[in-house]
């Protein structure tokens, strides 16, 4: 089982895509990340995310410029019901000044903690995508 978060964003898709691409700068639009340390570089890189009261190590899985998609999977977490959530931001022009962006992720359904933490997934990335508006300078 999977979750989708659609949304629209008005700025050109090479400005979102620097911002979403960018695997070890998420502390740039995500006001909730305390430190975000990572491994590598490229597909294969590892970064773990640190939040006030836990953490999370993703790895990359995909990291498509052309496409502009970005895949990543949680490999281990302090919540351990988290290991396994696979997810994919796709952005896509609709015009010279508006993306629509793509978060797809979730936890494979034959896990016990799929429906939680799934649900928890839909209501936790528009308020990320809300995160990267503002980084753009998109809200207040």
């Amino acid at each position: 089982m999977t979750i989708v978060v659609t949304d629209f964003i008005k700025a050109p898709i090479e400005r979102v895509w620097m911002i979403v691409a960018d695997f070890s700068g998420l502390k740039r639009w995500h006001p909730e990340v305390v430190q975000c340390e990572t491994v590598g570089h490229g597909v294969g890189a590892l970064r773990t995310v640190h939040f006030r009261d836990w953490w999370a190590t993703e790895r990359l899985e995909r990291l498509d410029g052309l496409e502009h998609v970005i895949k990543y999977t949680v490999v281990e977490c302090s919540r351990v019901a988290n290991i396994g959530v696979k997810g994919c931001i796709t952005l896509t022009p609709l015009s010279a000044e508006s993306t629509r962006i793509d978060w797809v992720a979730g936890l494979d359904a034959r896990s016990e903690h799929a429906a939680d933490v799934n649900m928890a997934l839909k209501a936790y990335y528009p308020t990320r995508i809300g995160h990267l508006k503002a980084a753009l300078g998109l809200l207040g």
